[in-house]
Formats: C-alpha cells, sequence, structure tokens
C-alpha cells in the first residue's frame, strides 16, 4: 500500500499543536493562509508552505519568543521539503 499524502497545512498545524494546542493551531493555519494567501487549507500546497510559514512568524515569535519559533519553523520546512 501507498504511502498517504498529507496536506502542508496539515503537516504545519500538527507540528503547531505541539507548543499552542491542536485546536489554536488548526486555527491559526486557517487564518493564516486565508488572510496572507486567500486560500482555504486544504488548498495550500508546498510551494505555497513557505508563504505561509512566513505570515506565521510574527505570531509564532510573540508566543514563543524569536528563537524556539525559529527553530519550530525551521523544523517545519525541513519535513516539508
Amino acid at each position: 500500500m501507498g504511502e498517504e499524502i498529507r496536506r502542508p497545512a496539515e503537516i504545519i498545524a500538527d507540528a503547531l499543536s505541539v507548543h499552542l494546542g491542536p485546536s489554536t493551531a488548526r486555527t491559526a493555519v486557517r487564518t493564516f493562509s486565508t488572510r496572507a494567501l486567500g486560500l482555504l487549507p486544504d488548498d495550500v500546497s508546498r510551494d505555497d508552505a513557505p508563504r505561509l510559514l512566513e505570515a506565521l512568524r510574527p505570531m509564532l515569535r510573540t508566543l514563543l519568543g524569536a528563537k524556539p519559533a525559529d527553530e519550530v519553523l525551521r523544523r517545519i520546512r525541513g519535513v516539508l521539503e
């Protein structure tokens, strides 16, 4: 059987849920994908994901601190590549 393909927004929300909780992580991904990209989370492609991560950066830096937020974003980028 083939490996399940996960959407970028799902990968991002799952990674953020460790720090924000699952509900807040999903809400953040939905809000920022809609506002920053004009897309629903399910429509965010791997090509769109870097812009979504950059849009999330200020919020994450506020909530987690600059260095932890940058590390979280770096790890998510690695998973998406």
